[in-house]
């Protein structure tokens, strides 16, 4: 880690020296008077964004580290008119003529400026990417990751994006994106971010909320590919895209392959079983292991807009394949018996998913907005699994088939000061599975959920917003031959927003929602692990209710964007592992009787240290607690993201300490290892060209597990060559015929769901 440290410190040192020194100022007056807090802008002259800084309390403002060339200088205020100045910027440091703005008749009370590429509106911050930041990106995902929002995690490699609070939706143009869909996006045709923080109005029921706002064309087309191959073990992702626009009409065409294959996860374990009149000692001793996995998907896309609707269907299909998931282990017993014998487990799996999908989004008028979703997808899922241990055999075969529907419409109108909105959602399953072998069983489920919200908020005095956001849930599942479990949930997320100033806000709220409990759980199956332990489901699970208590403040300090969260969640009914004896065998099953409570905090920090060096920091803090059990455990852990843009390359370094947890359905105490690596981008025009490395310096990464309660106690250790040193290359090229068209996205939903219960 000495040489991860050094890096970094090199790199700052880089980019501190290698800064030009010109610098670009000048001073904003209305009659006569300094004004604070006007937006300054620095343009190129085809308007793409370089800079934005705001006048201090004197009406001043700098711009520093400019390049030689002509720009627009672009002043905006609330309350006053835009000015805009042509400036030609020499070798030398330049004075922009004192400029003042006139007085606005109409006062545009929702713009408040926080940050220099970052406006405050009244339910949303605004983000305009830089010049450096579309520059160095292939891809949409590529700009939100160089943006560095605070408080929002961009993984660049597992392709997730969440907050202190959970999972961010992503939306393009208004309609709901899935977190590969942004991949598609070619960063010159995105214009603006909106981000979500605290949603309301149409963004109603999410955690937090990213839209981006790109440019429309009407004709041409492109095609695009990209392969990912790892190094050190056999990974390979490789895609094809096309589009073809006519008038407002796009056509769409997505597909792909990925593999991977290596020696599988080494689990080295200890287990205590405690029986009434004896207990058992076994020690778990990896021999081998084989793991394949093949995935295919291709979807088409139709997709039509006009000023007032944006209508598109799609299809899809995927096929997942994992012909080997195979383990070969040492078996050491001590306690009741002494012995030790050989074990192998053999595991197959197969998935095919076809969908269709139908969305619409409609603007009544320039003030609502209407959106409608219907999804259907059929799951055909097989599961195979072979144990043998001392020339014992156990087998089971299941073959389901899943039906999943979701209908969804959501309503929202914006007033000068409030908003209203209103949603629904409803979610179907079914699912028939087949079981043959030990155990012979059929089951089947259906299970619901239906979610109502209203939504209202109102701002006052331009610097408080006032959300209240009252909802209900409605769940209710049956297995055949069970009674039906039928639960209601009040839902809320609702909170207060104060504007201290334009660079400082506090942020309070009160969440309350449910959970589904996962459709694998529910069934009255018996599953044999090996010759002591059976899995069993459980058809009567409570409702899983989460209540959250939350505060955030935010604060821009030049250079930094800052951010202070502290949140108390409480897990009421949290589905646990339950274990007892039966017939001297340990039965795993399930349970919702215990409750989950988490008291986080967070800093966090983004910092442009100059116009090519980025950093982004966080410090974590968590008190995990489980009192029935009883477990706990307490969690400090730091990240470190570092940008640095060199010309057409982008060198990215990134650290996270060692983590522990608390798994709140095993209740086992974790600890993961220290994870770090590097990656040297080259982007130019339509290619891209990409090499990495993770753990590069560390030979042995573990992840261990513990947990010390009850009947049945374990300690294990996972370890992989995925989890060690390993490297990547990635090559990509999109070739653009016709004029420039927007680069779409890729809707296929690789996911494969199933209410099969598995060993493991």
């Amino acid at each position: 880690m000495n040489k991860t440290g050094l890096l970094i410190m090199l790199l700052a040192l880089l980019g501190n020296s290698m800064q030009a020194q010109n610098k670009l100022y000048g001073t904003v007056e209305n009659n006569g008077k300094p004004l604070p807090y006007v937006t300054v802008r620095l343009l190129e002259t085809d308007s793409t964004f370089v800079s934005g800084v705001t006048t201090d309390t004197l009406g001043k403002y700098v711009f520093s580290n400019i390049e030689k060339g002509n720009y627009l200088v672009a002043l905006s205020s609330i309350g006053y008119k835009p000015a805009f100045i042509q400036i030609k910027m020499s070798d030398k440091n330049l004075e922009v003529p004192l400029v003042t703005l006139e007085t606005e008749n109409v006062v545009l009370g929702e713009v408040v400026v926080k940050g220099t590429t970052f406006i405050r509106k009244k339910d949303h911050t605004l983000i305009i990417p830089d010049k450096q930041q579309l520059k160095h990106a292939y891809s949409g995902y590529d700009v939100l990751y160089n943006l560095m929002i605070p408080g929002v995690d961009v993984d660049p490699r597992s392709k997730s994006v969440s907050t202190s609070r959970g999972a961010v939706t992503l939306y393009i143009n208004g309609v709901q994106a899935d977190l590969r869909e942004v991949q598609n996006l070619r960063p010159k045709d995105i214009e603006k971010v909106e981000y979500y923080d605290i949603p309301s109005g149409i963004y109603t029921g999410d955690i937090a909320s990213i839209n981006y706002i790109t440019k429309e064309y009407k004709v041409g087309g492109y095609v695009t590919l990209d392969a990912e191959q790892n190094i050190g073990y056999t990974k390979g992702d490789y895609n094809i895209g096309a589009k073809i626009a006519h008038g407002n009409t796009n056509y769409t065409f997505f597909g792909g392959y990925n593999m991977a294959e290596h020696d599988g996860v080494q689990n080295q374990k200890n287990e205590l079983l405690f029986f009434p009149d004896y207990q058992v000692n076994r020690n778990h001793m990896n021999e081998g292991g084989l793991y394949h996995n093949n995935q295919q998907y291709a979807q088409f896309k139709v997709n039509n807009k006009t000023d007032k609707r944006n209508l598109y269907a799609l299809v899809s299909l995927t096929h997942n394949d994992t012909p080997h998931n195979d383990q070969s282990e040492q078996l050491n017993y001590t306690g009741y018996e002494n012995k030790n014998v050989s074990s192998s487990e053999r595991v197959s799996e197969e998935n095919l998913k076809p969908s269709l999908c139908l969305d619409g989004v409609f603007y009544p008028t320039k003030n609502q907005r209407i959106h409608v979703m219907l999804r259907g997808n059929y799951d055909h899922n097989t599961y195979q699994r072979n144990y043998l241990e001392d020339e014992q055999r156990l087998f089971t075969k299941a073959d389901e088939d899943l039906y999943s529907f979701r209908a969804m419409g959501v309503y929202g109108i914006n007033l000068k000061h409030n908003s209203f909105g209103a949603s629904f959602l409803h979610d179907h399953q079914i699912t028939s599975s087949a079981y043959t072998g030990n155990n012979e069983s059929w089951q089947h489920l259906w299970k619901g959920e239906t979610l109502f919200y209203l939504n209202y908020t109102q701002y006052l005095f331009d610097k408080l917003t006032i959300t209240l956001s009252p909802g209900a849930s409605l769940l209710n599942y049956k297995l055949h031959g069970q009674d039906l479990q039928k639960y209601w949930t009040f839902r809320t997320n609702s909170w207060i927003r104060y504007l201290i100033n334009a660079k400082h806000q506090l942020v309070g709220g009160f969440a309350m929602g449910n959970y589904q409990p996962d459709i694998s759980y529910i069934n009255t199956m018996d599953q044999n692990i090996d010759f002591l332990q059976i899995k069993r489901g459980n058809p009567n699970l409570n409702n899983p209710i989460i209540q959250e208590f939350f505060f955030t403040y935010d604060a821009q300090v030049k250079p930094f964007n800052l951010q202070f969260n502290f949140n108390y969640t409480i897990l009421k009914n949290n589905i646990c592992g339950d274990y007892y004896i039966e017939n001297n065998k340990l039965v795993n099953s399930y349970r919702s009787d215990t409750d989950y409570k988490k008291w986080k905090a967070e800093v966090i920090s983004s910092c442009k240290l100059s116009k090519n060096f980025r950093t982004n920091l966080k410090l974590k803090y968590e008190k995990l607690d489980i009192a029935k059990i009883p477990i706990s455990e307490d969690n400090f852990m730091a990240t470190l993201d570092v940008n640095y843009y060199f010309h057409s390359f982008t060198l990215n370094a990134y650290m996270k300490t060692p983590e522990r947890g608390l798994d709140s359905e095993l209740l086992a105490l974790k600890k993961s290892p220290w994870k770090y690596g590097f990656s040297l981008r080259f982007n130019k025009k339509n290619w891209l060209a990409e090499a990495g490395t993770d753990s590069p310096f560390t030979k042995h990464s573990r992840y261990t597990e513990y947990s010390p309660i009850g009947i049945y106690q374990f300690t294990q250790e996972r370890t992989s060559r995925i989890y060690q040193r390993t490297g990547y290359v990635k090559l990509a090229y999109t070739f653009d015929f016709g004029r420039k068209t927007s680069r779409d996205k890729n809707d296929v939903d690789r996911s494969i769901n199933s209410a099969i219960m598995k060993a493991n």
